[in-house]
């Protein structure tokens, strides 16, 4: 009954299927609809022989090889805290209906699914309660939690909602898995390497942010730059300074800082790729290729390689 073979739906640029991969299993397919993103797929990954569905709305199950694991971060702006939090009535809101579909024709072993932490709270608990039922009908069992990537060999303070699913045929109880334990967290230093110092117009708008209501004579820039280490998240109006993590990588927003030799670094593209668990030898591929713009917001967009391992591993043990 070992797990061999998965299909990365909603696959971005191959966070889950780095972490499915480093679990010991293959990809037969995936699908995304993003024309950057699968071309920053095809850059880290050899994608021979594997086709890409497309838009899961219109994938005919018939047409999808067999796997064992369906792995999809769906999109999860309609449930964050920080947006609207419109939910189902937003197009990409409804797309957990098309991947429950997907499970009840293709009846794979089990799934991971991620999103954001705001899922769990969504609408007092009522659409977190209609996904299970959905996934349940599916024919699954399904458990759920909250975890943080910090807490999984990666200095990142990302919080995700992660929902574990096995196939009720197989007679195994859900209560036989459990979400893998913590590790301590890496050093910060081996993650932020380029010490990019921040463009002219970056430090222009940073001293603008410092002299806003809320930060008015707290800080000046050389109290910060004597701040060796710091890292600094511009991303809310209040100052917010961390030592030995970063904050979350989101995929529309740029704001994160560190201070690196008295200088105010920028985070690049590729320190976000390791932060998110991707190796220097898989991150490099897309180094130079993917404007650092695009790499930064494909990142912040990517499930982190490290949990995804994890998990996988956790499912390994029981099947």
């Amino acid at each position: 009954m070992a797990l061999s073979t998965f299909f990365d739906l909603c696959s971005g640029i191959g966070g889950g299927r780095l972490g499915l991969e480093r679990s010991g299993l293959h990809s037969v397919g995936y699908s995304d609809t993003s024309r950057l993103s699968v071309a920053t797929y095809k850059l880290l990954f050899n994608t021979e022989g594997e086709k890409n569905y497309g838009n899961l709305r219109k994938i005919k199950t018939e047409t999808l090889p067999n796997f064992d694991v369906l792995i999809a971060g769906f999109p999860c702006q309609t449930f964050s805290v920080i947006g609207k939090r419109e939910g189902f009535e937003d197009i990409r809101g409804q797309l957990i209906f098309n991947i429950a579909s997907i499970l009840a024709d293709t009846q794979p072993k089990c799934f991971i699914l991620e999103n954001v932490r705001g899922l769990v709270s969504h609408n007092k608990g009522k659409t977190l309660k209609q996904i299970l039922s959905l996934l349940d009908d599916a024919g699954y069992y399904v458990v759920y939690k909250v975890l943080t990537s910090l807490d999984y060999g990666v200095p990142q303070m990302r919080q995700r909602v992660y929902f574990v699913g096995i196939n009720k045929a197989l007679g195994i109880p859900i209560e036989q898995f459990s979400f893998p334990s913590p590790v301590p967290v890496p050093t910060l230093e081996d993650y932020l390497v380029e010490h990019s110092p921040a463009q002219d117009w970056e430090i222009e708008s940073f001293l603008y942010y410092l002299k806003n209501p809320t930060n008015q004579g707290r800080l000046s820039i050389e109290d910060i730059l004597e701040m060796e280490g710091k890292v600094i998240d511009t991303r809310m109006s209040d100052l917010r300074i961390y030592d030995g993590k970063v904050p979350t990588l989101r995929s529309q927003r740029d704001g994160i800082f560190y201070v690196y030799n008295h200088s105010l670094c920028s985070l690049t593209g590729f320190e976000a790729l390791l932060l998110q668990g991707f190796p220097k030898e898989v991150a490099i591929k897309a180094k130079g290729v993917v404007s650092n713009r695009h790499l930064l917001m494909q990142a912040g967009n990517a499930m982190t390689v490290n949990v995804i391992t994890a998990i996988g591993n956790s499912l390994n043990s029981i099947l």
